[in-house]
């Protein structure tokens, strides 16, 4: 059951062997079976995650046929948690003797608590940077858990910029603006100034990280918050969020030779310019993509053609029966990417895998890599599609 993606070059000649097992979902019950193989642990932690059902080429594989292992062993961690109808990602990753972690977004309202259950969970007490791509509930509403417990301490945010560090602003009227005022008032409650930034592309960012690079690709242009006069029109809630996912930041992180690229809701006008751009085009070959805007975005599609990727993870919500479009599909299938999904609708067209646990009750996708190993692997199954 090990899936084994090399680009086509013979063994040997590739650095990167990709290594793709089956787990039980985080909020399944009981074991599951792929082929003749059980799978009889849950996916509950990271030090609880790494069990592969082709052990001799598990990174956290242990002699004695145990699956432990922990996040000090790993040079990296990347986990995209199932939010539903939103968007989560943890990387972590070692620095000499300490583990860096960033997150980007925190889900939607509906499980508005599911990434600090995932943090503490995991005994992760500290943030090195905490990122909101862009002013949507679907994207923020996890943050405000985090920023207000006491048992998670968050040392740098980036995010959409305010006038005011005030919880309401009147000339937000907004859900989603009101939503994110709050969060913004949090962070400035309990972050230094000098540790908030709103970042554009291009914008020299501080030096936080000596083992990897993050590198804002979207927006050009600051995204601020700017309330309404007093007898101003009202915005419309549709046109409000389209100039929004225009406006999400996009971000490349690099960690120890892990490529990630964190496509966010960016619409087509980042897309048509990252493929036209050799600045931006070299951003595009990576080894994990999170697919824009749950596989709907219409811009996405040209800029497939620049991009390479081993793994395009679709974070979806099946309660919102959200589909990617045929057009995303087509073009995952040209890129020959495994497709993952973190959830889906068990009546979902676009998935021909029987065993794929997105369509019962979610899961959680986590890649890892072990200290000084040349591979990566990935706990989610292969969710495949069809016509692809």
């Amino acid at each position: 059951m090990t899936k084994i993606n090399m680009r086509g070059r013979p063994p040997g000649v590739c650095d990167w062997r990709p290594i793709l097992s089956a787990v039980a979902s985080p909020h399944s019950v009981g074991s599951g079976e792929v082929g003749s193989a059980k799978v009889v642990r849950h996916l509950t932690s990271e030090a609880d995650f790494c069990y592969h059902l082709d052990a001799s080429r598990c990174p956290g594989h242990k002699t004695n046929g145990g699956p432990l292992v922990s996040v000090q062993e790993l040079d990296l961690v990347a986990a995209f948690l199932d939010v539903g109808h939103g968007d989560c990602a943890i990387i972590r990753f070692r620095e000499e003797h300490q583990v860096r972690t960033i997150v980007v977004d925190g889900g939607g309202p509906a499980r508005s608590g599911e990434l600090l259950s995932y943090l503490l969970r995991n005994t992760i007490s500290e943030i090195d940077l905490l990122v909101a791509t862009h002013v949507d509930r679907d994207h923020i509403a996890g943050l405000l858990p985090v920023l207000e417990s006491e048992r998670v301490t968050v040392h740098n945010f980036w995010g959409p910029g305010s006038p005011s560090t005030k919880p309401s602003v009147p000339g937000l009227r907004l859900a989603d603006e009101r939503a994110y005022q709050r969060l913004y008032s949090r962070v400035c409650q309990r972050l230094r100034a000098e540790n908030i930034l709103c970042p554009t592309r291009g914008t020299p960012a501080p030096g936080l990280f000596s083992e990897a690079t993050v590198v804002v690709l979207h927006p050009p242009a600051p995204n601020l918050l700017v309330p309404l006069g007093k007898d101003a029109q009202p915005r419309k809630a549709e046109e409000f969020a389209a100039r929004q996912d225009e406006q999400a930041m996009v971000l490349f992180v690099e960690a120890h030779g892990i490529r990630i690229l964190l496509g966010s809701d960016a619409q087509g006008g980042f897309w048509g310019e990252a493929a036209a751009s050799a600045d931006l085009r070299r951003f595009l070959d990576v080894n994990i993509v999170k697919v824009p805007d749950y596989g709907r975005a219409p811009g996405f599609v040209p800029a497939a053609g620049a991009l390479r990727t081993e793994y395009a993870v679709f974070s979806l919500g099946a309660e919102e029966d959200k589909e990617p479009s045929a057009e995303v599909l087509r073009a995952c299938g040209s890129m020959r990417a495994e497709v993952l999904c973190t959830e889906h609708s068990p009546e979902a067209s676009f998935c021909a895998n029987p065993h794929c646990h997105a369509a019962n009750g979610g899961q959680n996708i986590v890649f890892c890599r072990r200290r000084g190993d040349a591979s990566y692997s990935t706990s989610a199954y292969y969710c495949p599609l069809r016509g692809a």
